[in-house]
């Protein structure tokens, strides 16, 4: 179930995870509680992540989100699907017809709220995971708030996936926590720059400093650039970009990380 603490949404992909105080698409909810504030009108979003063949799998996931009064509500589902897997034999051969299948999929409720300058959001989420005959589920729950300051700063802080597995054998929930601040400053020809710098700790894995730069040209168009670094030789350029036309969002992420190879991340946004 570590796929539920990965960035699998373009922008937050593009930034390497970096961003949680300035989320601004509806799709980031699947990871970031507090997106769920970027919900002003009623939003459906499709995303879908092209892994590397050292994977040999695919993840998509629906999101659609609303305003009722000062509240935002989202729901969204996510599943991932791995190719067959070439099973082994006790000596470790393998063997004609001897494969397995496996799959995560995970359904979300959220609810956010911005009080003046101050912004909370919590999601609560089922998760099950299949791998041939053995299954796992759990009840988690991801929640933040995040503060403006003045206009040009915003600080946010975010736990991921806290809460229970169930299973046959002993089994922790990829718990996570996030913090950072986002600086945004007026850019000449009309352009604006927005720098964000986060602390990211996972309970098994080593700290990660995430940075990203995002240049947007009046909400139309964002040129994305991200860089973790951590101590797993994880680090490495992720990059992306976003497309806003009248009703409609488009938006790609590249994701290259040692231990995946290169990942492609599509999304699509529909406005109403």
């Amino acid at each position: 179930m570590k796929m539920l603490s990965m960035p699998t949404e373009p922008r937050q992909a593009a930034l390497a995870g970096a961003g949680i105080a300035s989320p601004r698409n509806a799709g980031e909810t699947m990871r970031n509680p507090l997106a769920g504030t970027a919900v002003n009108s009623p939003v459906i979003s499709f995303s879908r992540v092209e892994f590397s063949n050292l994977v040999g799998a695919s993840r998509v996931s629906m999101l659609a989100g609303s305003v009722f009064g000062d509240w935002h509500l989202t729901t969204g589902v996510e599943s991932l699907n791995y190719d067959e897997i070439q099973g082994y034999t006790e000596d470790g051969l393998t063997a004609d017809g001897l494969s397995y299948t496996a799959g995560t999929m995970a359904a979300q409720l959220g609810i956010a709220r911005t009080f003046n300058s101050m912004s909370a959001g919590l999601t609560a989420r089922y998760a099950s995971q299949n791998i041939e005959d053995y299954h796992e589920s759990g009840i988690l729950f991801d929640g933040g708030v995040k503060y403006n300051l003045l206009k040009n700063f915003a600080f946010g802080a975010v736990f991921n996936n806290f809460g229970w597995i169930f299973s046959e054998t002993k089994e922790v929930a990829p718990l996570s926590v996030q913090a950072g601040i986002t600086a945004n400053c007026a850019l000449p020809l009309g352009f604006v720059g927005a720098l964000s710098a986060d602390i990211y700790r996972r309970n098994d894995s080593a700290e990660e400093f995430r940075t990203g730069l995002e240049i947007m040209f009046k909400e139309l168009f964002s040129l994305r650039l991200g860089y973790p670094i951590s101590g797993e030789e994880n680090d490495a350029l992720n990059a992306g970009l976003a497309i806003k036309l009248s009703f409609i969002e488009v938006e790609y992420a590249y994701q290259n990380r040692t231990a995946l190879g290169a990942n492609h991340i599509f999304g699509v946004s529909l406005y109403f």
